[in-house]
């Protein structure tokens, strides 16, 4: 006995320099957080303050992340989320299971309104952690799976790997040793890959318990007795305190009650210290077993007694109820937020046909304008084409009325000269009847035959104005229209080809040479595309 309270005075002065040296931190970082003005600098500042303590002194770490949570009190931000997070850590290490559980669902919310789904794997494992201490096994494996489930969809190791060591000791506890080698060997393989040496040793620890449980005490003993040098050096006081217990429990099973009862004591100080009420219930009762199997009953009954004490404030009817409540308020709590959500999306698919609505009748609208605009530019097109083409008649009239004006005025001319030539025939007949000289009648007679051969073709001219007026009728514009490319002398040419008129005819009425009508003749072949095969004025009459 005196060699056990010997290593418990020790266990406390190195807890007491540790304190030190921690309230030496606390003070320091405190006064910087003080002199913040800056409200959001503030409250980083207590968020990381908390988060240095959160493995060396959960009061500490309480305190900044108690001061973060006012500032944050009507916020939904990720900060708060995190804070809450955190609290929930710490009061589920002080055994207060209903706060813990109302925290971490609180921060659940949050992390899945916003959208993280690595934060809300990981709020899962600590809720089915939550589960497992509650002694509601089978709900925590759901969420653990739950929770590798999302976070393998990206890829979040630590996640995966804290679920699987968090489910071997569900399986430990429920005796289903195969399974619980098997999650307990996923997440060892998954740490080794992430080099993480303070979770390896935690697995450590937790298959050391599994082989406890297959009464394989040495190496458990073994196993933990590494684990606890490890976890000194991190100054983890929570995961040492579960140490002292778990090599209590292995020197127990070994039959050296001695050892046992001295690691059981120092489970026991240290969790006081740190006010860790679920270790103080487990050491109280460690140490009543001790007893009794030492046949000491009155201390295995105080000790029980203690227990009874520490474990009612932990589980009782009255907790358990609240906790029913805080998983119903907090149902509600989803159910009321998927409701908003439907609303919302209501809201939004409402909002959407709306706008949809007024997009397509504006494109509606739009598209009625750009067909009325097309219409009547088209229209305007066609009007102002027909206006072209009635001026392109109405100038080509013009033209055929100024041609039909220059040959009447040409027959006209050509009447004139025929009686002319008639009465000059005339009067040299009666001047070669009454001339004597046969030299002078014989140039007379060769005189009249001419003059008698130029009355026939102007005979012919004098009756050329009607018989165009007659072939001309609608020919010149169906001839234009056919052939645009066809100038006004070339389509005079053709009325008169029409005519059957020859080329010396045609010359002596336009008063130009054969070569220059021939030359025409040509060109209005080529344009028309006739072949040489046929008749030029045989083609033209047929049009």
């Amino acid at each position: 006995m005196r060699g056990n309270l010997l290593y418990v005075f020790f266990v406390l002065s190195i807890l007491f320099v540790n304190a030190q040296e921690i309230d030496s931190v606390f003070v320091t970082l405190k006064r910087e957080v003080d002199v913040l003005k800056d409200t959001k600098s503030k409250i980083t500042a207590l968020i990381d303050a908390g988060d240095q303590f959160i493995d060396k002194d959960d009061v500490k770490a309480e305190y900044f992340y108690d001061k973060a949570y006012n500032f944050l009190l009507e916020e939904s931000n990720l900060e708060k989320a995190h804070v809450l997070l955190q609290m929930g850590r710490i009061y589920r290490t002080k055994g207060d299971y209903g706060k813990s559980l109302n925290l971490l669902l609180e921060s659940k919310m949050i992390y899945e309104n916003q959208n993280e789904e690595r934060k809300y794997a990981e709020v899962l494992v600590d809720i089915g952690i939550l589960y497992r201490y509650l002694r509601k096994p089978e709900k925590a494996i759901t969420i653990f799976n739950e929770s590798i489930n999302l976070a393998t969809s990206f890829n979040d190791s630590n996640t995966i790997g804290r679920s699987y060591n968090m489910l071997g000791g569900v399986y430990r506890v429920l005796q289903k040793y195969d399974s619980s080698k098997y999650s307990y060997n996923k997440a060892q393989s998954i740490f080794k890959d992430l080099k993480d040496s303070i979770k390896l040793n935690e697995i450590q620890s937790n298959m050391a318990m599994l082989y406890g449980r297959q009464k394989r005490y040495d190496k458990a003993l073994e196993i933990h007795l590494k684990c606890l040098e490890f976890l000194k050096k991190l100054k983890d006081q929570n995961n040492i305190a579960t140490g002292y217990s778990n090599i209590s429990f292995e020197y127990r099973m070994l039959k050296d009650y001695d050892k046992a009862l001295k690691y059981a004591d120092s489970c026991l100080q240290l969790s006081k210290e740190f006010g860790f009420k679920q270790h103080i219930t487990s050491a109280y009762r460690s140490k009543s077993r001790i007893y009794k199997d030492l046949g000491m009953y009155k201390d295995a009954f105080v000790n029980h007694t203690f227990y009874k004490r520490y474990s009612d404030s932990t589980f009782t009817v009255n907790k358990e109820k609240i906790i029913k409540g805080i998983e119903l308020r907090n149902e509600l709590e989803k159910e009321k937020l998927e409701l908003q959500r439907i609303n919302d999306r209501k809201e939004l698919m409402a909002n959407l046909y709306a706008a949809l609505s007024i997009v397509i009748f504006s494109f509606s609208v739009i598209t009625a304008l750009l067909i009325s605009r097309n219409y009547k530019e088209r229209a305007k097109r066609a009007k102002d084409k027909l206006e072209k083409e009635k001026l392109k008649k109405e100038i080509l009239a013009q033209k055929v009325k100024s041609s039909e004006t220059e040959l009447k005025n040409l027959i006209a001319d050509n009447s004139m000269r025929l009686e002319f030539i008639k009465r000059l025939t005339q009067q040299i007949k009666d001047d070669k009847d009454s001339a004597e000289d046969k030299n002078v009648k014989r140039y007379a007679n060769g005189l009249l035959l001419k003059l008698q051969q130029q009355i026939i073709t102007e005979n012919k001219l004098s009756s050329l104005q009607d018989k165009i007026s007659e072939v001309n009728k609608n020919f010149d514009q169906n001839i234009s229209n056919k052939y645009p490319s066809l100038t006004k002398t070339e389509r005079e040419i053709c009325s008169l080809l029409r005519l059957n008129l020859s080329i010396k005819e045609i010359a002596s009425i336009r008063n130009s040479t054969t070569d220059s009508v021939k030359a025409i003749r040509y060109r209005i072949r080529k344009k028309m595309e006739i072949p040489k095969s046929q008749e030029l004025e045989n083609y033209i009459q047929t049009l």
